[in-house]
């Protein structure tokens, strides 16, 4: 690799993230990389628990979001508007990178290949002593089974085999973008904030993938590498919950969406991904293929998960409905 690498701007999106943020500033601090060539950026929902403390201690610029405005992808964008490096890097408060040359390994494709526009690792990286949640999501690589079922995981399973290579080359179009983005993506940030909304209400961590695929820059690499991501402290019925706050805040009910995880063109894919779900057995016969490679019982989530999920989505999107329902009936 050249010696001349890259300026790094690491985005990252906070509002009390204690329990975490050390672990992923440090991380990011104790890379093989010129840290004069990386600089940090906490955008903050209005922490209170001391998230801004270790931010200043690993020498992050820290940007104060409105409370009311705030949430992930809206800070991000914050982020992304005060970036200055070549390559932004979203590196969320919850993710913690396994090793040293981990940068080094992912500016590699940038360097090697003009054409990609953005980069993302192969899979989430596998720790057999981590959390159980953490375990599951990790070895399925995705943390939702309804994408799975859809064909449109961020990340490789465990279940199946990783060449041993430094990177794969893959050319994508509006319909066979998986849900990539977030979770260490690495995007070229000039192509980045000419070619996608990424003003605040517009970015989406998908959405913008899409915009860039629709102005012709639609070749990403995968590392074959992974990545830490922390999102299953606290128990599955927390996580549940979390995930309905995150759906019916963020994601339900959004007109300005570019990405669509399904359309007519393929409604029967979901209908398949939500019969899959709640079968049972289909999930249950997916957690046995995956004994079979790796013998952890986290594989054996996957049917309670799967049916959670379908739960989750039918209450909250039934919620919004009933919602939008009433509004129109008391406007009359």
């Amino acid at each position: 690799m050249k010696a001349d690498v890259p300026t790094i701007s690491v985005v990252t999106a906070t509002k009390n993230s204690i329990r975490t943020i050390r672990a992923s500033l440090s991380s990011i601090r104790e890379q093989e990389y010129p840290q004069d060539k990386i600089e940090i950026i906490v955008a903050d929902g209005g922490s209170t628990d001391g998230t801004l403390d270790v931010a200043r201690m690993y020498k992050a610029r820290i940007y104060r979001i409105d409370p009311k405005k705030q949430n992930a992808e809206y800070n991000k964008s914050i982020g992304v508007a005060n970036a200055s490096n070549e390559i932004i890097a979203m590196i969320d408060h919850d993710n913690i990178l396994p090793h040293r040359r981990w940068m080094k390994n992912m500016v590699r494709p940038f360097m090697e290949q003009p054409d990609v526009v953005g980069v993302e690792t192969l899979r989430y990286h596998y720790e057999p002593k981590g959390e159980l949640l953490d375990r599951y999501f990790a070895l399925f690589g995705c943390g939702d089974p309804i994408v799975w079922y859809l064909g449109k995981s961020d990340r490789l399973s465990y279940m199946f085999e990783m060449e041993k290579k430094p990177y794969s080359i893959v050319t994508f179009t509006e319909k066979n973008m998986p849900t990539i983005g977030a979770n260490g993506f690495l995007v070229r940030r000039g192509i980045l904030t000419t070619y996608a909304q990424t003003k605040p209400g517009r970015y989406f961590d998908m959405d913008v993938n899409i915009d860039l695929i629709r102005n012709g820059f639609d070749t990403f690499a995968f590392v074959h590498d992974g990545i830490i991501h922390k999102t299953g402290y606290g128990n599955i019925w927390s996580y549940f919950a979390r995930r309905m706050l995150f759906m019916g805040e963020y994601r339900v009910g959004r007109t300005n969406r570019r990405f669509q995880m399904v359309s007519k063109a393929n409604i029967w894919r979901l209908i398949w991904a939500v019969v899959a779900s709640i079968s049972i057995v289909i999930p249950l016969y997916d957690g046995v293929r995956g004994w079979r490679k790796i013998h952890d019982r986290a594989w054996f989530l996957h049917p309670l998960m799967a049916l959670g999920f379908v739960l989750v989505y039918s209450w909250v999107i039934m919620k919004h409905y009933l919602s939008s329902y009433a509004h129109h009936i008391v406007a009359k």
